[in-house]
């Protein structure tokens, strides 16, 4: 079962325990904590392959601050369950805490309230988002008076876009990125941000004089709340359901339209736009392991939409205590679900897409 460090010092201070107990099991671990903001910093740790390493397996989690918790859960599992199965010639890299000011924070975006999985703009942040444009009000940080007013409020506007703009709207002013409110969600940024530029110089390292890398992302939100989903790249070139066939695994997706929202200025999609511009020629899968929290029906997707929407309101607005109390209960419940039946299956859902992946990319 998951089990969630209660803060980011206790996070922190795991992460360091975890490095000297494989150290002390005889694993070569080196790793380097990289300043982001103030005194937040992510780390990076290579665990070094016992062999002259042909392949790399990349690990990367807290992207999305919050959603770092359950990523870091996740790792402490790879350790405990996974590290001794993988091949001598193997070498591991953990990006731990990319977005630390959003994991020290419990927030999703960082520093900037930068949505950085919408920052690897590869078209300088010129990209429209219409949905966003349209009910851009919808989105204003607003003060709640309880947590009553604030329900009736988010449901009275949401069913008046819905009814006058439609429901694509509201998804694609929610999922896409946007570059014209700082105060708003999925908030591109007009500029790299420092977690970026760190993790725009490190993809190319990565991948230079390797065989292979596979590069996994660790997020969570998105989806079935019992069934975690592997979500491909659209420049996997292996139809996904002969992709599940062969790792072993129910639920794969491919980022397009039909299957998940495709969004610029993703990460993994970088990786690979950086892989053919340099011209490297190892062999490349980067894919995405999304923990659903909420679920997927229309009901829990709006409920997720509002605890998102109250949250940016939170982080603008003071609110008065009780109703911070309870925007923070929704947010948590978002992206570190407390229900044990839910980590334990999580847990389950990771280690099995893992050996998945391990065994049939031969890693």
């Amino acid at each position: 079962m998951l089990n969630y460090c209660k803060d980011y010092n206790e996070l922190k201070s795991e992460l360091q325990m975890m490095i000297k107990t494989l150290k002390i099991k005889g694993f070569h671990v080196l790793s380097k904590s990289n300043i982001i903001y103030e005194d937040l910093a992510n780390d990076k740790i290579i665990i070094k392959s016992k062999k002259v390493a042909n392949n790399r397996l990349i690990l990367s989690v807290g992207l999305h601050g919050i959603e770092g918790y359950v990523g870091h859960a996740t790792l402490m599992s790879f350790f405990d369950n996974l590290l001794t199965e993988i091949r001598d010639d193997t070498e591991v890299i953990i990006y731990h805490g990319i977005n630390p000011y959003g994991m020290k924070h419990f927030k999703r975006t960082n520093e900037n309230n930068v949505d950085l999985n919408r920052n690897f703009s590869l078209n300088n942040f010129s990209s429209e988002n219409i949905g966003y444009r349209k009910i851009k009000s919808f989105y204003k940080p607003k003060k709640y008076m309880n947590s009553k007013t604030a329900n009736l409020g988010f449901y009275s506007s949401l069913s008046k876009i819905v009814i006058k703009n439609g429901p694509s709207t509201v998804k694609e002013s929610s999922m896409l990125g946007q570059s014209y409110s700082p105060d708003g969600i999925c908030y591109t940024g007009k500029e790299f941000q420092s977690s970026t530029k760190f993790m725009l110089k490190e993809i190319p390292k990565v991948m230079y004089d390797i065989k292979k890398v596979v590069w996994i992302d660790l997020h969570t939100g998105y989806g079935s709340r019992y069934q975690m989903s592997v979500i491909n790249s659209k420049h996997e070139l292996e139809n996904t359901k002969l992709f599940s066939e062969n790792i072993k695994y129910p639920l794969v997706l491919g980022l397009n339209t039909e299957d998940f929202y495709d969004v610029e200025g993703d990460m993994l999609e970088s990786i690979y736009n950086i892989k053919t511009k340099t011209k490297q020629k190892c062999d490349l899968y980067a894919t995405c392991f999304e923990f659903g929290t909420l679920g997927d029906s229309t009901k829990k997707i709006v409920e997720s939409l509002k605890a998102t929407v109250f949250d940016n309101s939170s982080r603008f607005i003071t609110q008065n205590p009780k109703t911070k109390e309870y925007i923070n209960l929704l947010v948590r419940e978002q992206f570190l679900p407390s229900e044990e039946k839910w980590r334990k299956k999580a847990e389950e859902d990771f280690l099995q897409a893992m050996r998945g992946i391990i065994k049939y990319k031969e890693i």
